[in-house]
């Protein structure tokens, strides 16, 4: 039993360019201090979770990320649920392109597609909705695009606080430079 609980679990995230980023957390810590939530990297999780780490998958998602270019992702609207993870979020359109990339990658680590809902959230935590409209309702307007220029493997624990990203793979923006580029961090 303890065996099953300590196991590591991993995830692949699609984390953004810089300027994108810088927009996005600008954004984030408007929300979390009116909603107190706790900061936590921006991401786009596209697959997981698995359960190990060797030197092969290292080498494939290496290998995928020098043939595959920077994404270009729209977001759609601001968007809140009920769950913890999802509370407060900024939905992105699922496009072929996108859709084509999260496929890639979990037929790569061989895992089953699942339902995929693309998002950043912006705020996790339990608050009621009037709550988190009432700051949506204040925020700034949603960028037109956002670039997605790498894939990080993270290492999830319980709580926010102890997520960790161990890999990350930047996308090319130009499919004709190859050179080694996964590095720990």
């Amino acid at each position: 039993m303890a065996e099953v609980e300590d196991k590591k679990r991993y995830w692949l995230w699609g984390e953004l360019d810089a300027p994108s980023n810088e927009i996005l957390k600008k954004i984030q810590l408007s929300i979390n201090e009116r909603l107190g939530g706790p900061t936590f990297d921006l991401h786009l999780t596209l697959s997981g979770p698995f359960y190990d780490i060797n030197q092969d998958r290292l080498n494939q998602i290496e290998a995928f990320s020098i043939r595959n270019r920077q994404l270009s992702i729209k977001p759609r609207s601001y968007q809140a649920k009920d769950l913890f993870f999802q509370s407060l979020f900024l939905e992105i359109e699922k496009s072929v392109e996108l859709s084509d990339l999260k496929n890639t990658l979990d037929s790569q680590l061989g895992l089953d597609s699942e339902l995929f809902y693309p998002h950043i959230s912006l705020f996790y935590g339990l608050k009621d909705q009037a709550t988190k409209q009432s700051v949506i309702n204040q925020l700034l307007t949603i960028p037109k695009s956002l670039i997605l220029d790498k894939i990080s493997i993270v290492e999830i624990g319980e709580g926010v606080e102890s997520w960790r990203v161990l890999y990350q793979y930047p996308l090319m923006k130009n499919l004709y430079a190859l050179n080694t580029i996964g590095r720990p961090i």
